[in-house]
């Protein structure tokens, strides 16, 4: 039997919120996957260095981003993490 509960996903069950801002963002920066990869790696001194198949993962929704991922892509697409969630700090319910 499963321990815990059920991991908290969107209405349309996807696993993080950011994906779709993620590549739109890369996109505007005119970035590849790779070179993601790259800033990121740069950003956390070599303590992540994500695969483009990690970055596929994430911009697809279908792996979930930790706190610490968050701040990273933030960070490497020089944007507010408001910005990649979609909300704003005021925000009182889950978007998506």
């Amino acid at each position: 039997m499963p321990r815990g509960a059920p991991r908290l996903r969107t209405e349309q069950d996807q696993q993080n919120l950011v994906g779709p801002t993620v590549k739109a963002t890369r996109k505007q920066l005119a970035l590849t996957q790779d070179a993601l990869c790259a800033r990121l790696a740069t950003a956390t001194s070599g303590r992540w260095s994500p695969t483009i198949f990690d970055i596929y993962r994430i911009e697809s929704q279908r792996r979930i981003v930790s706190d610490m991922e968050l701040l990273a892509l933030a960070i490497a697409l020089e944007c507010d993490l408001y910005d990649l969630l979609g909300t704003t700090k005021e925000a009182t319910t889950l978007p998506g």
